[in-house]
């Protein structure tokens, strides 16, 4: 019988049971399982090894015993994953047990090998079986991993689904020690409800510090210790983690997958301590979560604070070496276009921090970074705000998505509140994404020069599709088509994401002019009419 994605396949060799003690394999280089066992496309696959009794203090250091597992696809690809110790593979400190976790993007027959200096876990092979995703697959899972899909040929500017639709960000940025010990946040379940009171509002991104000892809440951090002095011992050269901890940033990261809310970690805060082992902590981060179908990864808050900007990008080169998903990745506080950022082939999106007094400066910002692109003759970068000021003000994010952009929202202090109290604001950036979402707003670029008269924004794919921005009311003139007939719908911005569309007609290309229902701000939505209609 297919798995379903959230059933993990495990395929394990000289598993030593508690209860039923087994063996290794005479021959460990044969398949370590007679039968084929078969697995859902982009599912989480596990598969555990048997290495040398250890613990997370133990001597050796268990996690500097590396592992690549080399999957090789149905079509002959090869994929090198890192493995990861992982004590009794149950959640358990201590224990024998190595383990890599894999997503399969081919159906049919895929084999592995591992490579290991220890002789226990090296040369172990294993096949297995992929299907197509489940009918009823949740979230994410059914869509593949989400990507840079823009090339300098494309001009495409959002990420996308392998198999699934383009992402439209409308993110949380706080409080960015989400993993931390705030009280209303402290615990895998409050977190979980967390997310469900986000995803319920159309939010679909979470912003969250993996690491900021030192940093401004100092309550973060994958490495073994109750304290930040004993994580900072355990985060060196002889770097030792948390597989607690660790297991419980799996589950949620997981549960947040099935809720559509992508996790957006941020592998080091503003400020903190940066002596660690960057290499053995990329490398664990992905060995952990790299199957993960959808996840970003942000170098450093106010990156500045710390390296020089040559400095970062070439820790993302590292990263994007270790990570076989080549999952997207930014670096914080790059805020105005730089060449260095533009032209440098890891990083995927611009992680903007404004502190400007007009919202709607946001709309020439994101323009400024996508003409730098094209002039550069690269690939178009995701124009990503992650704190964008002045908080929760919904016309900074308006202004963002009709100039090319994507949002995330930076509230107000203080962060340890339900995340409730900063309503209206999630409510109206998820019905801000509801209104791009019914647009093609991947084939759509700005077009500001389309407003004749009136104060608005524009972001079209002439001659079909016309959405507009009014930050301040009516009335507008528009330079529609000329010899088309359109549909026209108003969308007002204090819609939530199950808003709906008003005062709806049709009108002839040309100079149209428009005005708006009602006072305030108001956006426009105005659709060509096909023969077909």
């Amino acid at each position: 019988m297919v798995n379903e994605f959230r059933v993990t396949l495990c395929l394990i060799i000289g598993w030593i049971s508690a209860s039923v003690p087994m063996a290794l394999p005479d021959d460990a280089r044969k398949p370590t399982s007679p039968e084929i066992q078969r697995h859902a496309k982009w599912a989480k696959i596990e598969i555990a090894f048997q290495g040398p009794e250890s613990s997370v203090r133990g001597e050796p250091n268990p996690f500097r015993i590396e592992v690549d597992v080399q999957f090789t696809s149905p079509t002959g690809r090869r994929i090198i994953v890192p493995a990861f110790y992982n004590g009794d593979g149950r959640g358990g400190s201590s224990g024998r047990i190595w383990m890599v976790r894999f997503s399969a993007d081919e159906t049919g027959r895929w084999q592995y090998r591992t490579v290991s200096s220890v002789k226990e876990l090296d040369g172990r092979t294993g096949r297995f079986e992929v299907v197509d995703a489940a009918a009823d697959a949740k979230g994410f899972w059914k869509w593949g991993r989400l990507e840079a899909a823009g090339t300098p040929k494309n001009s495409i500017r959002y990420l996308k689904f392998r198999e699934g639709p383009f992402w439209l960000k409308a993110g949380c940025d706080d409080p960015e020690n989400f993993l931390g010990k705030n009280k209303n946040f402290n615990t895998l379940e409050k977190r979980k409800a967390a997310i469900d009171f986000l995803s319920s509002r159309g939010i679909n991104s979470m912003y969250m510090m993996t690491h900021n000892i030192g940093g401004d809440d100092n309550d973060v951090w994958p490495w073994l210790g109750t304290t930040a002095s004993e994580a900072r011992r355990n985060a060196g050269k002889e770097s030792r983690f948390d597989i607690a901890r660790l297991e419980e940033w799996r589950e949620l990261f997981e549960y947040m997958q099935d809720k559509g809310v992508v996790p957006y970690l941020v592998l080091e805060d503003d400020s903190a301590w940066s002596g660690y082992d960057h290499r053995r902590y990329y490398r664990e981060m992905i060995a952990r979560f790299g199957y993960l179908p959808a996840l970003l990864f942000n170098f450093n808050e106010e990156y500045n604070e710390n390296y020089r900007l040559p400095e970062a990008l070439q820790w993302m080169k590292v990263l994007e070496e270790i990570d076989p998903y080549n999952h997207p990745r930014g670096i914080h506080n790059v805020n105005q276009p730089d060449d260095r950022y533009v032209d440098s082939p890891f990083v995927d999106f611009t992680s903007i921090q404004t502190r400007v007094r007009d919202p709607l400066l946001h709309n020439r910002i994101a323009q400024e970074w996508l003409e730098r692109c094209r002039r550069r003759g690269k690939r178009l970068l995701v124009v990503n705000f992650d704190e964008g000021r002045p908080e929760e003000d919904r016309k900074g994010w308006w202004s963002a998505y009709l100039g090319g952009g994507v949002w995330e929202m930076h509230v107000r202090e203080p962060y340890d509140r339900p995340l409730s109290s900063w309503e209206p604001g999630w409510m109206q950036l998820g019905g801000a994404r509801a209104f791009m979402e019914s647009l093609p707003f991947w084939k759509m670029s700005p077009h500001n020069e389309l407003v004749r008269e009136g104060k608005a924004f524009c972001l079209a794919q002439p001659p079909k599709t016309y959405a507009l921005y009014l930050p301040d009311g009516g009335p507008v003139t528009v330079e529609l088509a000329e010899q088309a007939t359109f549909r026209y719908s108003w969308w007002n911005p204090s819609n939530g994401r199950r808003g709906r569309f008003q005062n709806a007609g049709t009108t002839n290309g040309g100079l149209r002019q428009f005005r708006p229902p009602g006072p305030g701000d108001w956006a426009l939505r105005i659709v060509a009419i096909s023969n077909d209609d």
